[in-house]
């Protein structure tokens, strides 16, 4: 009992100033009575309604004895009084302030109170991390004004301008007044996006106008069966193709070679199963000289078949070798600089033309004879003559050293030899075995040769198959040079970047999009590897610089520049109308990579004059200072172009063709387009031209002004896309409706008599918006009729629309090219057939007439590539079934 009331004292008298209050001045709820020493208790906390009331008494259990009498409950002061209470010792409310300052006039404060250990911890902690955030913001503030500082040293160009790589009178900048072009730092430095919408099959999928011209069209609808778009067959003719058979027949993807044939379930797992037996004289042929019945071990030389015209055409000299006389090497080497090196001079011509003497004199039959000490005698072992070669021929001067240097001349010769042959190139023999071509196949126009599998392999002879090594020109000094290159796949040189290039562009000539697509994008990993090793030194900001490195150092950078810039146009001008393939990314530092030094500097005329007197006969007359200007003209619209792509046609900027993006599209197009013109403001005197002036006759200079047109129409296509699809035009009344175009005639080509054209008052906006459809539609035609008098006699007679080109034309990338020509014409008729024909002036260059004949001379011209290209040959059915469907014949 002792001990109870011993307990119940302690209870009792913890609390010795009754208060009712729950909490003090500041808020903070007060603690409950003290327990007695342990012992636990339970109570009840009152209702919040009942916060600033007087607590009613709770009473505390006594757990460890149940008879303890209860004790009787005590009021629980403040926690903390104010400092006037603790002062004066006096009891001290919750109340602030509190009932003993309101009586005596004080000012009623809370007291400091050093805080409980904990807290202090984490006041420390809070002092620590502020400390630490003040440091980095004063880090965050000086590196801001460094980084100023620095930029404001660095040229404004790389930012906020599109340097023109012409000479003095192009050295003037060309402000973007728009920064969406040029400040998009995220999308500008990816360059050519990938996917983008810009190649002309696009168009069948994205205007609604043109769902019509697939209808009748049996392939294309093939592939919508199968759930592809129409728009993927280009990517898919091009696979189903194959590749090309350089040693042999024709061309595909054989599923009985070994590897790509799909096994059958109850073999794949059968380790026993015997492989297929190769069949000694296969489609894809060997490179050996005289396999006959086994009797010859193979050698490096093809076994060719002999037709009996003689062999002129495709580089092989008559004992079935690649034709190296020095005189047919020569030619070959001025065919070469007078075209491929005129449009792109990535190779230096002089060293060329010493690297060539050097071949000639170890491996031309009809060189001088060379002395023991030359290196013939030591590379390679020469071979005997066989009993095939011809009486009176030179003998052989050995085997070709597997070089590089020996791959760049051979390609060379082979661009040399396509680029002298002026009709049009001749396409593989169909493939013999049908049965192995993809089940998408594509369309020729001739029929397969007789014969099955069986009697390909016994009874057909050379006479019926002849390999493409004895058709195509060229393919006999490529196939020699690839497989040179084919060893050399890890180079990483600025000599294997010029191989590669050579490759692709001799490929580009047969309009074969993915085996030049290849060679292009190895070029780029070469490139990509040498803009790493030396980007310092590359930027632009280093050409004034320049001068103070030595001769040796700046011939080396000038190189890779170059092969980048050279690179960088091939790439981009498949990439535009192939938009699935991936692009390899060197777009991305077109802005930043400096120009070559002979494209920016504007040399004089005497010292391209006595350049040209120190030239011998391959190259007298070159117009050196012509090549720079055409190249620099051709790097810098491909790089507004690239960034006119990602602008306008990148799946990332999702342009909604509505009528509230109009304006946003309108933006984008007239900045793009007012750089193009900048640019052609500052032509020098040999490139200007007027908008009336015909087609030029040089190839050069067509090429030039296809590019400037091309850009100007797919710069603006996004804005005729809406005024045809989404704007009502709701003018006022007309005037005059029904007026025909008899007393009308159009400034170009035929007026069309039975056209009707509403003469109407348009509204300014109106009047803005028709104006730039027919800038759209007049760029188109003049792209498309570019090339129509290329070889013609400058002064000779033009008639608009009427193809007098009497050559083969010759161009970098001649699959881009026409499928650009078949997008406009896709253009051309959905316009013709629109709500918006009407409103066009009278003197349009787009009449029935002229677009008949627009697409009387599309059809001829791509007719001329199409045996080389299924993609070609499916846009001409496409234009062919709208002549039809339209009545344009």
């Amino acid at each position: 009992m002792e001990h109870s009331r011993h307990l119940q004292s302690r209870a009792v008298n913890h609390e010795h100033c009754p208060n009712d209050s729950t909490s003090h001045g500041n808020g903070h709820t007060p603690r409950p009575g003290a327990r007695p020493e342990g012992l636990p208790y339970y109570f009840q906390p009152p209702p919040s309604a009942q916060r600033h009331a007087p607590l009613a008494p709770f009473t505390v259990q006594i757990l460890d004895y149940g008879t303890a009498p209860q004790a009787q409950a005590k009021q629980e002061r403040v926690t903390q009084a104010c400092s006037q209470c603790r002062l004066r010792k006096q009891k001290c409310s919750d109340i602030r302030p509190c009932q003993s300052c309101q009586e005596n006039n004080l000012c009623c404060e809370d007291a400091d109170v050093p805080p409980p250990k904990q807290d202090r911890m984490m006041t420390q902690l809070q002092k620590s991390v502020k400390g630490v955030s003040d440091c980095l913001s004063q880090l965050v503030d000086q590196f801001g004004e460094w980084k100023a500082r620095v930029d404001s040293r660095l040229p404004p160009s790389r930012n906020h301008e599109i340097m023109s790589p012409l000479g003095v009178q192009a050295s003037v900048s060309i402000k973007q007044e728009l920064h969406h072009v040029t400040e998009e730092s995220p999308t500008e430095r990816m360059g050519l996006p990938g996917n983008h919408t810009t190649p002309a099959h696009m168009l069948l999928d994205e205007w609604l106008q043109m769902s019509i011209f697939c209808v009748g069209v049996p392939y294309l609808r093939s592939l919508v069966d199968k759930g592809l778009r129409v728009s993927d067959y280009p990517m898919q003719l091009e696979q189903d193709r194959g590749l090309l058979r350089i040693w042999g027949i024709g061309e595909g993807r054989d599923s009985d070679d070994g590897a790509q044939g799909p096994g059958s379930p109850e073999s794949s797992t059968d380790s026993e199963a015997p492989s297929p037996a190769p069949v000694r004289k296969g489609l894809w042929g060997y490179p050996s000289s005289e396999v006959l019945a086994g009797t010859r071990v193979p050698g490096s030389t093809p076994r060719e078949y002999f037709p009996p015209k003689p062999r002129q055409e495709n580089g092989l000299g008559a004992d079935g070798r690649p034709d190296l006389r020095r005189h047919v090497m020569f030619d070959l080497l001025r065919s070469y600089l007078e075209i491929m090196h005129t449009f792109h001079p990535f190779m230096n011509e002089n060293r060329l033309r010493r690297m060539f003497n050097d071949f000639s004199d170890q491996y031309s039959p009809d060189a001088t004879p060379l002395n023991a000490h030359s290196p013939a005698s030591v590379h390679g072992v020469k071979r005997k003559r066989s009993e095939s070669n011809l009486e009176g021929l030179p003998s052989r001067r050995g085997e070709i050293e597997r070089s590089l240097c020996n791959a760049i001349i051979l390609l060379v010769l082979a661009l040399g030899k396509v680029c002298s042959y002026k009709d049009p190139l001749p396409a593989p023999q169909d493939d013999p075995h049908p049965h192995v071509r993809s089940e998408r196949g594509y369309i020729r126009d001739s029929p397969p040769p007789k014969g099955s599998f069986s009697n390909f392999n016994s009874n057909i002879s050379d006479e019926n198959c002849p390999k493409n090594i004895d058709l195509l020109p060229g393919l006999a000094y490529y196939a020699y040079a690839t497989d040179i290159l084919g060893n050399q796949q890890g180079g990483n040189t600025v000599a294997h970047a010029q191989a590669m290039l050579l490759a692709a562009l001799f490929f580009s000539q047969y309009a074969r999009v993915l085996e030049s697509w290849s060679w292009i994008s190895n070029a780029c990993r070469v490139v990509l590897v040498l803009i790493k090793a030396d980007y310092t030194k590359l930027l632009r900001v280093n050409s004034e610089r320049r001068p103070t490195w030595s001769s040796e150092e700046r011939y080396r950078i000038d190189s890779i520049l170059y092969v980048y810039w050279t690179t960088l146009q091939l790439e981009s001008d498949l990439l535009a109308e192939m938009s699935t393939l991936p692009p390899s990314g060197i777009s991305r530092y077109q802005s930043e990579i400096m120009y070559p030094e002979g494209v920016n500097e504007n040399r004089s005329q005497d010292e391209v004059s006595n350049s040209v007197r120190q030239n011998d006969g391959v190259s007298a007359g070159f117009r050196e200072g012509l090549i720079m200007k055409l190249y620099s003209s051709q790097s810098f619209l491909r790089v507004v172009l690239n960034a006119a792509h990602d602008a306008l046609y990148s799946p990332g900027r999702c342009i909604d063709f509505g009528p509230t993006s109009f304006n946003e599209v309108a933006n984008h197009a007239c900045t793009h387009m007012e750089t193009l013109e900048g640019w052609r403001k500052l032509l020098t005197p040999e490139l200007v031209w007027s908008d009336d002036d015909y087609p030029s006759t040089d190839l050069n200079i067509a090429r030039v002004r296809a590019k400037y047109y091309g850009g100007l129409y797919m710069m603006l296509r996004p804005y005729l896309r809406i005024a045809i699809h989404t704007l009502n035009f709701s003018p006022p009344p007309s005037r005059t409706t029904g007026v025909t175009q008899h007393s009308l005639p159009s400034r170009y080509g035929s007026a069309a008599p039975n056209r009707n054209v509403q003469m109407v008052d348009l509204d300014e906006d109106q009047r803005k918006i028709i104006g730039i459809v027919c800038r759209c539609i007049d760029a188109a035609i003049r792209s498309t009729i570019a090339f129509d008098r290329v070889g013609e006699e400058p002064g000779s007679q033009y008639q608009y629309f009427q193809l007098t080109r009497r050559k083969r034309l010759i161009v970098t990338n001649i699959f881009g090219t026409l499928h650009a020509q078949f997008g406009n014409m896709l253009v051309l008729a959905s316009v013709y057939k629109s709500k918006l024909y009407p409103l066009l002036p009278s003197d349009t260059w787009l009449t029935r007439a002229n677009l008949a004949a627009l697409f009387k001379r599309t059809i001829a011209v791509i007719s001329e590539e199409a045996q080389n290209s299924p993609i070609l040959r499916m846009d001409l059915e496409i234009l062919r079934n709208i002549q039809e469907k339209q009545g344009l014949e």
